[in-house]
């Protein structure tokens, strides 16, 4: 990795978004949530970054109930009639407007191979638009648009082809995530963040409740972002899809007019 996030923590926290906290250094997505040390994920390690929105389905089905319900009490099939009918009402009300907010709203979705990230944007969905818009040209599944970019996928390959895919991929690991100063990395079964270790099996559990890993301190690390480490983990000791690779780098020369070594 080109940048050195050493300076990662002379950023300035009044760039980033004023409710969520989050924010785009460069390659880097930026999170520092109130009385969090920052938090720095390289997006170069990701395959893509992309917007989700919450299904509308369950409060509209609700808001459907809400409605049919408002039509029985106003026909005294519901005891209680017409007192029964406006809180039904105002239940189909709030359950619809639920369901407009739904589509508008956008999160980020950070993946890397089968795993999927969710990330909240607090600040609306232009916000999150902007924020996928600048980390998205980093990720390995995007087309190739910026010089650095085709320079990292050069050197990637480089490596491939003299067989230290492996060992190029783990030394990009290194500090592709951190949390304020301490390093996020795997030592054997245990996801360490600098000096307070976890099990993975026990990250994965964090994870699929939506917890926060608990750090000294009272410090915090979504458990499901340290999995992105684990997830690259695995992909470096499987190894790199060159095939995709080398089609990234060959659509960038020939959109471009740069030759390969040039």
């Amino acid at each position: 990795m080109s940048m050195d996030p050493g300076a990662s923590q002379q950023f300035d926290r009044a760039s980033l978004l004023p409710r969520s906290g989050i924010g785009v250094d460069g390659a880097w997505l930026v999170i520092a949530p109130p009385g969090n040390p920052i938090i720095r994920l390289d997006a170069r390690l990701l395959d893509r970054v992309e917007l989700i929105g919450r299904s509308p389905t369950a409060p509209l089905m609700w808001s459907g109930v809400a409605t049919a319900g408002v039509a029985a009490a106003a026909l005294n099939f519901v005891p209680g009639g017409w007192l029964a009918a406006a809180g039904l009402a105002y239940l189909a009300h709030e359950r619809f407007s639920e369901a407009r907010r739904r589509t508008k709203s956008r999160d980020l979705l950070l993946a890397l191979g089968d795993l999927e990230v969710a990330l909240h944007v607090a600040d609306g969905p232009e916000a999150a638009k902007h924020i996928a818009e600048q980390l998205a040209p980093y990720t390995r599944d995007a087309p190739i648009t910026r010089v650095e970019v085709f320079e990292d996928a050069k050197r990637r390959m480089r490596a491939q082809a003299e067989g230290k895919g492996e060992a190029s991929a783990r030394r990009e690991l290194e500090r592709a995530l951190l949390v304020g100063q301490d390093v996020v990395f795997l030592r054997g079964d245990y996801l360490q963040v600098g000096q307070v270790a976890f099990r993975i099996g026990e990250v994965r559990e964090y994870a699929l409740r939506g917890a926060n890993l608990p750090l000294t301190g009272g410090r915090l690390l979504q458990a499901a972002m340290g999995l992105l480490v684990v997830a690259a983990e695995e992909r470096a000791a499987a190894g790199e899809d060159v095939t995709l690779l080398s089609k990234r780098i060959a659509d960038y020369e020939s959109w471009s007019g740069h030759t390969a070594g040039r």
